[in-house]
C-alpha cells in the first residue's frame, strides 16, 4: 500500500517549526499538501482565531488549498471539522481569513491585523509591499508563516530568505522540491514535460531553479516545425496587428485563422503576410497618412475583418500564448526578430524578466492580435472583399457582427 505522503512532504511536516517556513519548487512536486497539511496541524494548537490564508484572490486560496481539505483524502482527519462560509474557512472552533493580493491595491486589507499563523500560496506572486507587510503582521513569540512557491528570479525577496534558511538563520527554514519528488505523478507525465519544456521552462517547472531569464526567449523556435512554405488550410478570416512606427521600424502581419468548425481539425493561425518598414535603414520617415495609403494597399487582397494596434505603446510585458501559430517563409522579418529576441540583463539585475526592446516590430505586431483577438468573438464580412466597404474602414474597419 502506497504511503499517503511523500518523504518530502514528512521532511517539511516534522521540520516546519522556524518563523518562516517555505516549500519551493517546480510544478506538481506535492508542495500545497505538504504545507497545508503543516498548516492545518499549526491551526489545531493555535492559540487564538489570528489566523490568515493569503492568494493571488480569495477564489484562488480556496481553489488552490481550502477545497483539498474537503476533496483530498489524505486531509480526512480534518474534514468533518471544516466549514466555508463567505471566504472564510472554519475549524472547529478557530476562524480562518482568507485574503487576497493581488496588487499593489489589495494592501489595505493587511493594515491593523496581527497574525498568530499565516498560509501563503505561490508567495512569489505577491508585490513586495504585501510580502514586507505579512512579515510584520507575524509579531507574537508565537507566530509562524507557512508559504508554498514556484521559483522565480533569483533576486526575489522569497529567495533570500531561502538563502537565509541555508546559511542557518534560526528565523527561518526552507525546502527544496523537484517533480520528481512526487511519487503520486504518473511517470508518463513526467516524461511529458521533460520532453515539452526547455530553456527558462525546464529549469523553473522541472527542475525547480531560481534563475535568471537569460538568452533566447524563443527558445524553442524551431524553423523545421513552425515556418511553413504554404497554409496549412483554408482561411476562414484574415486579422492583423500592427505596431506604429515613426523614428522605429513600422510593422504590420496579416493572420490567417481557421476555427475548424468546418473540419473539425482545430483552430489554426498562421502568418501569411508582412509589411515592414525600417525607416532608419530606408534612409526616410514615413507620414501616418502615408503609412494609411500603404496599409490600404498592403491589406486589400485579404479583406481583413480586424486591426489590432497597440495605442498606448505601454511597457512590454511577455504573455505566453498557447496554440498553433505558424509563420509563412516569406515573413523574413518577422523571423528574423523571433530568433533574436533575448532576455535583458539589466532587467534581471532588478529582479525584473523583460525582453530586450530592440528589433521587436513585427513581434509586437503579433502579440497584439493574439492578446487581443476572441475567435468567437467575431464572425467574418459578408462581403469582406467589397472595395468600397473597404476603403470606408480605411485604416482601421473595426469589428463587424452579424
Amino acid at each position: 500500500m502506497q504511503e499517503p505522503f511523500s518523504k518530502k512532504q514528512l521532511e517539511f511536516m516534522c521540520k516546519a517549526t522556524k518563523k518562516w517556513n517555505i516549500a519551493h519548487g517546480s510544478v506538481r512536486c506535492g508542495k500545497t499538501v505538504g504545507t497545508l497539511f503543516r498548516f492545518m496541524h499549526a491551526v489545531e494548537k493555535c492559540p487564538d482565531s489570528k489566523i490568515y490564508m493569503v492568494g493571488h484572490s480569495s477564489s484562488t486560496i480556496y481553489r488552490n488549498a481550502v477545497k483539498l481539505l474537503f476533496e483530498d483524502p489524505v486531509f480526512s482527519v480534518f474534514k468533518p471539522f471544516c466549514t466555508w462560509s463567505d471566504s472564510k474557512l472554519k475549524y472547529k472552533d478557530k476562524t480562518i481569513t482568507t485574503l487576497g493580493a493581488k496588487d499593489e491595491g489589495a494592501i489595505g486589507a493587511f493594515y491593523g491585523s496581527t497574525w498568530s499563523l499565516g498560509y501563503c500560496d505561490e508567495i512569489t506572486l505577491y508585490p513586495n509591499s504585501i510580502i514586507d507587510m505579512i512579515d510584520t503582521r507575524l509579531s507574537s513569540e508565537h507566530s509562524i508563516g507557512i508559504a508554498s512557491c514556484n521559483p522565480s528570479h533569483p533576486d526575489h525577496k522569497i529567495k533570500q530568505w531561502i538563502d537565509k534558511a541555508e546559511a542557518g538563520d534560526p528565523n527561518y527554514y526552507a525546502l527544496h522540491y523537484t517533480l520528481d519528488d512526487n511519487p503520486f505523478v504518473p511517470e508518463t507525465y513526467k516524461q511529458r514535460i521533460r520532453d515539452s519544456l526547455s530553456g527558462l521552462a525546464y529549469k523553473r517547472n522541472y527542475l525547480g531553479l531560481w534563475v535568471l531569464a537569460e538568452g533566447a526567449i524563443f527558445d524553442f523556435f524551431d524553423q523545421d516545425i513552425y515556418v511553413v512554405d504554404r497554409a496549412p488550410t483554408a482561411a476562414e478570416y484574415y486579422i492583423a496587428g500592427v505596431d506604429v512606427g515613426t523614428k522605429n521600424a513600422f510593422a504590420c502581419l496579416v493572420v490567417g485563422v481557421n476555427t475548424g468548425r468546418s473540419t473539425q481539425t482545430g483552430k489554426k493561425m498562421w502568418v501569411e503576410a508582412e509589411y515592414y518598414y525600417d525607416s532608419v535603414k530606408m534612409e526616410r520617415q514615413k507620414t501616418h497618412s502615408e503609412y494609411a495609403d500603404d496599409l490600404v494597399e498592403f491589406l486589400y487582397p485579404y479583406g481583413v475583418r480586424q486591426i489590432y494596434i497597440d495605442p498606448s505603446a505601454a511597457a512590454f510585458k511577455v504573455e505566453m500564448r498557447k496554440g498553433n501559430v505558424l509563420i509563412m517563409r516569406t515573413c523574413t522579418n518577422l523571423i528574423r526578430e523571433i530568433q533574436g529576441y533575448v532576455w535583458d540583463d539589466r532587467a534581471a539585475k532588478r529582479g525584473e524578466d523583460a525582453p530586450m526592446k530592440v528589433a521587436d516590430h513585427a513581434i509586437d505586431s503579433l502579440r497584439y492580435l493574439l492578446a487581443t483577438h476572441k475567435v468567437a468573438t467575431y464572425q467574418p464580412y459578408k462581403d469582406s472583399h467589397n472595395p468600397e466597404e473597404y476603403q470606408r474602414g480605411r485604416f482601421n474597419p473595426g469589428p463587424r457582427r452579424f
